[in-house]
């Protein structure tokens, strides 16, 4: 005697998965209510942070912003804010966002360790800029993309940049020193300071060149300096650096630096503003 299979038993498992998701999602969803930051999705997470910065530069109190940011969970929250800051600019958001996000990210990252002193403003850029001599002790090869020039007596000609002033400026070029590591290419470095000889984050920077403009800010790179911002030079253009407040350095361009070895590459330059 052939039996048939239980096909009611199988009709009344779909139908009632059906309805139990149709129940779960439709008709009683969940609701998160009053859920915790770290709970949020990235582009959440990042209003966030721009929310928090956004307060930092209204009241500067750094304990509330830290305490609000603990709340996303982040072991690094000083380098998550430089980092949205930097795409927030090449993104092209507001300059307010981008100074406020700068700007927080530089003071969680000047707390651990003290601020740059007035002895930071000797000719000697800071710590974290190579000498300007060449390469410490062994030289490295050029770095891609910049040719490697060979050794001859004659040296590439060059202009010294000059400063031209602003009226009323409050930022003045202290200090201009050649820049040479083959690692990093012809680089300019800057790094902005108030009077007292303190770095200052969110100061935005004009790059001019033939044919083009950028907008940099300090302070996006914290773990080199709160008041540090760099541009990597084409080999074969002039540029002009002004801060949105401040004198104009005109005539920059890559120079030739050369190794103990010999070996030639193309360097940049290192330049301090300070408030007089």
């Amino acid at each position: 005697m052939n039996r048939r299979p239980p096909w009611f038993l199988l009709t009344g498992l779909v139908l009632g998965l059906g309805v139990g998701l149709l129940l779960a999602w439709v008709v009683f969803p969940v609701r998160y209510t009053e859920t915790s930051p770290d709970t949020l999705r990235p582009e959440f997470k990042e209003a966030y942070r721009a929310l928090i910065a956004r307060a930092y530069a209204y009241d500067h109190n750094l304990p509330r912003a830290r305490a609000r940011l603990r709340l996303l969970g982040e072991s690094a929250p000083a380098g998550a804010l430089a980092a949205q800051a930097q795409r927030a600019l090449a993104a092209g958001r507001p300059s307010a966002e981008v100074h406020a996000l700068g700007a927080l990210a530089a003071a969680l990252g000047e707390a651990p360790a003290p601020v740059p002193t007035a002895s930071a403003l000797s000719p000697s850029p800071p710590a974290a800029a190579a000498s300007p001599t060449g390469p410490a002790n062994t030289p490295s090869p050029a770095p891609s993309g910049f040719p490697t020039l060979p050794p001859t007596p004659t040296p590439l000609p060059t202009r010294t940049p000059q400063p031209v002033g602003t009226a009323g400026a409050p930022l003045v070029l202290r200090a201009l020193k050649p820049y040479c590591n083959p690692n990093d290419g012809p680089l300019l470095q800057i790094f902005v300071r108030d009077a007292a000889g303190s770095a200052l984050p969110g100061v935005e920077i004009n790059i001019h060149w033939l044919g083009g403009d950028e907008r940099i800010y300090t302070g996006l790179k914290p773990d080199v300096d709160a008041g540090y911002a760099d541009f990597l030079m084409a080999q074969h253009e002039v540029y002009q650096v002004r801060p949105a407040y401040g004198v104009t350095v005109t005539d920059l361009r890559p120079r030739e630096c050369q190794a103990d070895d010999g070996t030639r590459f193309w360097g940049g330059w290192t330049l301090t503003f300070v408030q007089p």
